[in-house]
């Protein structure tokens, strides 16, 4: 059985959104509240993600096409990786920085160097919201830094899941790593579940004050 959960949890009491589904079938096994408005947070790392899949299969963008630290990149708050400004490491690499540590600054680095700029490819992310399906979601960045123009349900992050689980298999081991490599450094993941609980391989957490901890 594979399953997968998109869970919304606030420290509130009053809300807590989650879906359980088998992303195979789209059966849903359990729901609450799945289609409450929330501020996806890291998670939306998920969608960038899922538009540089594209990029690459479509031949836009190499594995090793270098992705540039820019004053925008690197003026993001942490989490971030923080290179200097004229720095670059793989797209690939980047990718499995931004889903292993979560680094906003490198979330941006991916969004410029496959859309050209961070507008274009936040234009990129909502053309595949729509396409998915993601009928209450809207994008305003690409890492879920707080912004009132952003945000999701948790029915919506399962389509999405399903969606990168289904269309994108090569790429499944990049959601289940503990740990990433850039240079010398060895940079952890935040999701906790990697390391305690027996069989998890994925998908991606989220934190921001406006909606609390987050996990796909």
């Amino acid at each position: 059985l594979f399953a997968a959960l998109a869970l919304l949890a606030s420290a509130a009491a009053d809300a807590s959104p989650a879906l359980v589904f088998e992303p195979y079938n789209g059966t849903v096994f359990y729901a609450e509240d799945p289609d409450t408005l929330w501020f996806p947070a890291s998670l939306t790392k998920m969608m960038t993600a899922y538009v540089a899949f594209h990029a690459l299969r479509n031949g836009e963008v190499k594995p090793d096409t270098p992705a540039i630290v820019t004053k925008n990149a690197l003026a993001e708050p942490p989490t971030k990786l923080g290179l200097p400004v004229g720095t670059s490491i793989p797209l690939e690499t980047a990718i499995r920085v931004i889903i292993v540590k979560s680094a906003n600054d490198v979330a941006v680095m991916v969004a410029e160097t496959v859309g050209g700029s961070e507008e274009a490819f936040i234009d990129r992310m909502n053309e595949a919201a729509k396409r998915l399906g993601m009928t209450s979601t809207q994008f305003a960045n690409p890492h879920g830094l707080p912004n009132e123009q952003q945000y999701t349900t948790a029915r919506d992050l399962a389509r999405l899941a399903r969606a990168l689980i289904i269309e994108f298999p090569e790429y499944a081991d990049i959601f289940k790593m503990k740990s990433v490599a850039v240079g010398k450094r060895q940079l952890r993941t935040h999701n906790g579940l990697l390391r305690t609980f027996n069989g998890a391989d994925g998908m991606k957490t989220g934190f921001i004050c406006d909606s609390g901890f987050n996990i796909v």
